[in-house]
């Protein structure tokens, strides 16, 4: 008489554990990227306030630099573009523009005078960023001076201007200059936010001029 043995179905045990341990390592991996997605998020969530911010700022200074207004001058006046590093580490940024557009509300038949100044503040020890706006008629004004705080809390910022009078652009940036004439060639902008307690991220635009004394962006 032959006996046949039957065939046992199911997963031995190696088998399972194997299936597990497989397992196991894809829930791991799956959940390392989830983690890492996820804080990836929260970073740029947490930031995208400040991108908003450096982005009208930088958008508003572009759409005023591109109607930059260079009125006769001589000596005896203000230089109707000043860029000036104050003896405090601060920095203020004037020029006459036709079109003031921080609040939309350019005025085509006049000029204004705006005045950036970044400085910082006593009680908080934060970086300021305030706007003046004053409207002109020739070289009287005609209405009273709008000052505004506009930017607060950034870490650190450089301005520079080319000179008009330079040869190479890369040689001619000034952190100091007065302009009379003719607009600078260009003006640099770096904006420094921090990021952690630790480290600092860094926005940086370069606004560059064309022969009719307007200011293109890059």
């Amino acid at each position: 008489m032959f006996t046949t043995k039957k065939k046992q179905n199911g997963f031995t045990l190696i088998e399972i554990l194997l299936v597990m341990l497989i397992t196991s390592v894809l829930v791991l991996g799956v959940n390392t990227a989830f983690r890492q997605a996820h804080m990836l998020w929260s970073r740029a969530e947490k930031q995208r306030p400040v991108y908003q911010k450096t982005r009208l700022f930088f958008d508003t200074l572009t759409e005023e630099l591109t109607c930059l207004y260079m009125p006769k001058n001589d000596d005896e006046q203000p230089a109707p573009f000043s860029l000036s590093k104050l003896p405090d580490g601060n920095i203020k940024l004037i020029f006459f523009t036709m079109n003031p557009a921080w609040k939309d509300t350019a005025v085509s038949n006049f000029p204004a005078k705006v005045s950036y100044e970044f400085t910082t503040n006593p009680d908080s020890g934060r970086r300021v960023l305030s706007r003046t706006e004053q409207l002109f008629s020739g070289e009287k004004a005609v209405a009273i001076e709008q000052k505004e705080t506009i930017l607060e809390g950034f870490s650190g910022i450089t301005i520079q201007a080319a000179d008009p009078d330079a040869g190479s652009l890369a040689d001619s940036w000034k952190n100091d200059l007065q302009c009379r004439q003719s607009p600078p060639k260009a003006v640099k902008i770096l904006l420094k936010w921090h990021r952690d307690e630790q480290t600092e991220f860094e926005f940086e635009t370069i606004f560059k001029t064309v022969a009719s004394g307007q200011m293109m962006p890059p």
